[in-house]
C-alpha cells in the first residue's frame, strides 16, 4: 500500500538544508568516506575498501513507494556482478526503521541510515528528491548522478570494460519552490500558470506565511488529474480520466505549475476557484456523478473511547504515517482512502476535532493497516455505497 496523492516517479524529501559549497559533480574525485551499516558482516562501509571496484550509491527512504522497486533492481545488480560492483543503499530514515524494514525485505546490499542533512555525502551529492542514484567509478571519480532506472546490466558491463555509458543525468532544483512564483501579501488575487520545472518532483505547497497562510497554494509539476482532484477533491480512486493516452502520460509536456492567490474573504473556496479554470485555461468537460462503488467503510467500535482536542489544527502525512492535531477524522478518511484500494466512506459518528496518530510503512498490507486501526477503536470493512464519482474528459467543440 503507498501515497498516491501525486502522480510521480520519484519522492520528495524535506526541503534540503545542506550547504552545495562541496558538491561533486561527474568527473570530480570522491574523497574517502565511511558509513555505519545495518546488515553487512562489516559494521562500518569504507569506500577506500572498495576502491578499484564500481560502487553504486542509491538514495532512498524507505517511506518512497518508487524506492523499492529502484533498490531491488540495484540488489539484482549487485548479485549479477558480486565481485566488481559494490551498492549501498543511504536511507533518510531512523535506524530502527530500516531494520524494520530489512526484515520484511532482506537485500544483499549494505543499507545505511543517514537521517544527519549535514552528513558529508548529502554535502558531496544534494538532492531534493529520491531515488537518487551516484555512480563512482573504480578510479574514485564520478561517473554518474542518475536515476536507478537508467543503470543496466548493458551499463555496467561498459562502464566495468572502461567505455563510456551515457546515462540521463539527474538534476535536482535545490532553490525552494515558490521563489519561481515571487507574491508579497498585498497581492489579493494571482492566477499564474508555468511549464514543466526541470529538477522538482511533483508536489502540492500551502504557503504559510503570514498574510498568505490559508489562501495560496501552489503546485509544482503536477498533473491535468491532480489538478482535477485538488479542485474536487478527491483522491484518485473516485475520478474517472478519459483524457487521451496523449494527455495523460508521464512527461513533462503534460505537466505543469500553477500558482493561485484569492482574497482573505475567499479563503475557504481556495480549490474551488480552481474549478472554471479546468474549462476555460485547460479545455476539460468535468461534471460529477453519483455511482454506486465498492468501497471500505470506516467505523468506530462501540466501547472506543475518542476525546476531543483544543488543540490549533495541523495535519501532515507522508508514506510514512499520519499525524494531526484538532483535527477531524475526515483527515484519517483522506489519508486512508490515498493509500487504499477502494474509496474509503466515513460513518464513524465523530464530528468532533481529535489527535489522531497513525503509523504505516509502504510494505504494510491491509491486515496491518486494520490491525493498527483497531488499536485506535476502528474498523475497515468492505461494503457498497453510493459515492460521486468526477468525470473529466476533453471539452467538446461546437
Amino acid at each position: 500500500m503507498h501515497i498516491r496523492r501525486f502522480l510521480s516517479v520519484t519522492c520528495l524529501l524535506g526541503a534540503p538544508s545542506f550547504g552545495s559549497a562541496q558538491a561533486l559533480h561527474e568527473g570530480d574525485q570522491v574523497p574517502a568516506f565511511t558509513l555505519a551499516t545495518l546488515n553487512s558482516p562489516r559494521p562500518v562501509f569504507s569506500s577506500a575498501a572498495v576502491a578499484g571496484k564500481l560502487l553504486i550509491l542509491e538514495f532512498w527512504g524507505t517511506w518512497c513507494s518508487p524506492c523499492i522497486p529502484a533498490l531491488l533492481h540495484l540488489d539484482s545488480l549487485q548479485q549479477a556482478f558480486p565481485q566488481q560492483l559494490q551498492v549501498v543503499g543511504v536511507a533518510a530514515d531512523p535506524e530502527a526503521r530500516v531494520r524494520t524494514f530489512l526484515q520484511r525485505r532482506p537485500v544483499h546490499i549494505p543499507l545505511a541510515a543517514l537521517l544527519d542533512e549535514q552528513a558529508l555525502l548529502y554535502r558531496y551529492f544534494p538532492h531534493r528528491t529520491v531515488p537518487h542514484t551516484v555512480v563512482i567509478g573504480p578510479d574514485g571519480k564520478v561517473l554518474a548522478i542518475t536515476n536507478p532506472k537508467a543503470i543496466t546490466l548493458t551499463v555496467i558491463r561498459q562502464w566495468l570494460a572502461g567505455q563510456s555509458a551515457p546515462v540521463e543525468a539527474k538534476h535536482d532544483e535545490l532553490r525552494n519552490p515558490l521563489s519561481f512564483f515571487p507574491a508579497d501579501t498585498s497581492t489579493r488575487y494571482a492566477l499564474r500558470v508555468q511549464p514543466y520545472l526541470v529538477g522538482l518532483g511533483s508536489q502540492m505547497r500551502r504557503d504559510q506565511t503570514p498574510g498568505l497562510r490559508g489562501r495560496r497554494v501552489t503546485f509544482i509539476n503536477t498533473s491535468l488529474q491532480n489538478l482535477v482532484q485538488q479542485a474536487y477533491q478527491v483522491s484518485h480512486l473516485r475520478v474517472q480520466n478519459q483524457l487521451p493516452a496523449s494527455r495523460t502520460s508521464y512527461e513533462p509536456a503534460n505537466l505543469f505549475c500553477l500558482d493561485l492567490i484569492v482574497p482573505p474573504a475567499e479563503s475557504r473556496q481556495l480549490f474551488n476557484r480552481l474549478r472554471p479554470e479546468l474549462h476555460s485555461r485547460f479545455g476539460l468537460h468535468v461534471s460529477v456523478r453519483p455511482e454506486s462503488r465498492p468501497v471500505y467503510v470506516l467505523r468506530r467500535l462501540a466501547a472506543a473511547a475518542w476525546p476531543e482536542s483544543n488543540k490549533p489544527e495541523q495535519a501532515s502525512w507522508s508514506g510514512k504515517g499520519l499525524e494531526a492535531e484538532g483535527s477531524s477524522v475526515e483527515v484519517l478518511r483522506e489519508f486512508l482512502e490515498n493509500m487504499a484500494s477502494k474509496p474509503v466512506v466515513n460513518e464513524t459518528n465523530l464530528a468532533g476535532h481529535y489527535d489522531i496518530k497513525l503509523a504505516v510503512q509502504p510494505e504494510d498490507k491491509l491486515p496491518e493497516v486494520k490491525l493498527s486501526l483497531q488499536k485506535m477503536g476502528l474498523t475497515l470493512e468492505e461494503a457498497t455505497r453510493t459515492i460521486d464519482v468526477v468525470y473529466m474528459a476533453e471539452q467538446k467543440t461546437p
